[in-house]
């Protein structure tokens, strides 16, 4: 379906987890975290892939857009960025393939997004399945995309005003007119927690809640519940309230369903942040939800597979079979999100109803698979200056450990299958899904600065800016940009 598409998926297993986790209500797996503020982790890719991949043009012209020798001013200004042209505002109705056209193929690899016929916006930033009007209130949730991360540019908490949550927060209060609160409470929320433990700031502020959290996953919106402490009937009873799809998990633990108000202490996960940002159950105003997730997911899933071998008879044995664990994990993540989502669009607790805007994770190798073209040649640091790293030649894959899979056709498959049950969720409960991934692609190490590969299918002569900081895995300003100008295209058609 889409060619090559499959090589960008692979390498979107580079988002991985962070420092900092919520607590969880019951006893679960311990996380390996990154020292530091990193959100993400590469991961080698099959070296075998092709050099003729095609990748994704960028953000189309909305009506307001000007075009430029082929490309589009997003705004005018002295401010405004801009992007590649993937489409035109008067041609007929958007699809997948016709934004990425470049990337479009007959032979069927990659996601098939088109099996479940989302409607596509004319921007080309994400789908369109919403007529979002009268927000009075914003809940921010997700991963230290949406969070907001330090890094040599802007290492202290308050130096925020970059940050695409922040733009987009402000956006949307003068859009629908909603109250920040008070100056310093503000200021407060727009951070990200000043012991740097990946905590929000402040959660709420005026109209606008953030349980964003440094090395977030899907599991954090809802979490498992156990059906360990019930026997017979009873545990059946309550694995029929509170496990989605009724099913009690074989380990004891299943994925907490989003349920009903009336089971809500029943299935008691107070400490998972839609509980911590829909409190009390029920909320009055009409919410605007938006995150970005999935980096980390797809991280813990490419780590999983890649530590099974064949030196062993379990590794040889899961290998085999298919990586029935590794499958199984990532139909998890998708119960997970699909339950959150439930939660989110659920009319009982949004009596004046709630949107959803959301956005999965992306890459810094333009298709390649290159990961150690992150190797950062200078760093600078406030009040030092810029200094030189290049003779340290920092591998960020070797610095994380990860390994290749032994059968990489099994690695595509399941990343492919995670982001279509993305797609599936997000037509089958009418939200909206920005498409991060395939506009990054162009911005990351491999096809942009000085020694840019201009043979490289997404190379973008007319801008071939990168968008990734230092950590070569969360947004720089020009990325945030980007990404408050994906959410807020989906927002406003």
């Amino acid at each position: 379906m889409m060619k090559g598409l499959w090589v960008i998926l692979l390498v979107a297993s580079s988002l991985a987890s962070a420092c900092a986790e919520q607590p969880s209500s019951e006893p679960e797996p311990a996380r390996e975290d990154m020292m530091g503020v990193l959100d993400a982790t590469p991961t080698p890719l099959d070296a075998s892939v092709s050099e003729d991949v095609r990748v994704p043009m960028d953000v189309a012209p909305t009506e307001l857009d000007l075009e430029v020798d082929g490309a589009v001013a997003v705004d005018s200004g002295p401010d405004a960025m801009v992007l590649d042209a993937g489409s035109t505002p008067d041609a007929a109705a958007p699809t997948f393939e016709s934004c990425f056209e470049d990337i479009a193929g007959p032979d069927g690899s990659g996601p098939n997004y088109s099996q479940h016929s989302p409607i596509v916006g004319r921007h080309c930033s994400g789908t369109n399945h919403q007529d979002i009007e009268g927000v009075q209130r914003v809940v921010f949730l997700g991963d230290s995309v949406t969070n907001g991360t330090p890094n040599d540019l802007h290492p202290l908490c308050l130096d925020n005003d970059h940050f695409f949550r922040v733009r987009l927060a402000n956006w949307l209060a003068d859009r629908f007119d909603l109250s920040k609160g008070e100056p310093l409470g503000w200021e407060q929320w727009e951070a990200y927690s000043c012991l740097y433990d990946g905590a929000p700031g402040q959660q709420t502020a005026g109209a606008f809640w953030n349980c964003a959290r440094w090395g977030a996953r899907v599991d954090d919106f809802l979490g498992k519940v156990s059906t360990r402490q019930f026997e017979g009937q009873e545990r059946l009873d309550y694995c029929r309230d509170c496990c989605a799809g009724g099913d009690c998990g074989p380990d004891g633990n299943c994925v907490r369903a989003a349920g009903s108000l009336a089971l809500d202490e029943r299935c008691r996960t107070p400490d998972k942040s839609l509980f911590q940002c829909v409190p009390g159950g029920v909320v009055e105003e009409r919410t605007l939800f938006a995150f970005t997730m999935g980096g980390n997911d797809v991280a813990a899933i490419t780590k999983m597979g890649g530590e099974f071998t064949r030196d062993t008879p379990e590794g040889r044995a899961e290998i085999d079979a298919g990586y029935p664990t590794v499958w199984a994990k990532a139909r998890e993540a998708a119960q997970f999100l699909e339950e959150a989502v439930k939660f989110m669009t659920d009319p009982e607790r949004f009596p004046n109803g709630s949107y959803v805007v959301m956005g999965g994770p992306f890459e810094f190798t333009d298709g390649t698979g290159q990961v150690s073209a992150c190797r950062p040649s200078t760093i600078d640091i406030p009040l030092v200056g810029e200094i030189d790293l290049s003779s340290l030649a920092i591998d960020v894959a070797a610095l994380v450990g990860l390994s290749e899979w032994a059968e990489p056709s099994e690695q595509r498959a399941i990343v492919s299958f995670l982001l279509e049950e993305y797609m599936r969720i997000t037509v089958e409960h009418s939200i909206d899904y920005v498409w991060v991934l395939e506009h990054f692609c162009g911005h990351g190490y491999v096809a942009t600065g000085e020694m840019a590969d201009e043979s490289n299918s997404c190379y973008r002569p007319d801008d071939p800016s990168l968008w990734f900081d230092v950590s070569c895995t969360h947004p720089n300003d020009l990325g945030h940009e980007a990404l408050f100008r994906l959410f807020r295209d989906v927002i406003e058609e």
